[in-house]
Parts: structure tokens; C-alpha cells; sequence
């Protein structure tokens, strides 16, 4: 038996809200591993800049990104 058989095996036994959450984090897997992720997190980055660019948070500029 191959892994997404399995998968999907023990996902036909659980409940339809956490089958639907299983769903969203298959979803999440393979958005990542398409790089979609990437895309997000710049749109995130560039719609937030004017929040994030302020003196009062000075403080956080020197942090290191991952």
C-alpha cells in the first residue's frame, strides 16, 4: 500500500471537520512544495512595509531572516 493510500485510508475514517482540515493541510503541502508559499510571504512582506517601517520598531531591523 503506497503512502497516499494510506493517507486517504485514514482520512475516509475521520470526521468531515477534521477530514476538511486534513484537506487544507494537503493543500498547504503542496502549495509549498510548488513554491507558492514564496508568493505570499512577498505580498505579505510588501502590503505590510508601511507598518513594519517605523521608529518605534527600530529595534526589530537587526533581527536575522531566516
Amino acid at each position: 500500500m503506497t503512502i497516499a493510500e494510506q493517507i486517504a485510508r485514514i482520512a475516509g475514517t475521520l470526521p468531515e471537520s477534521l477530514a476538511r482540515e486534513a484537506l487544507d493541510f494537503v493543500c498547504f503541502l503542496q502549495a509549498r512544495e510548488r513554491g507558492e508559499l514564496a508568493d505570499w510571504q512577498q505580498a505579505q512582506t510588501v502590503s505590510l512595509a508601511h507598518l513594519w517601517e517605523n521608529s518605534d520598531d527600530e529595534v526589530w531591523n537587526d533581527v536575522p531572516l531566516r
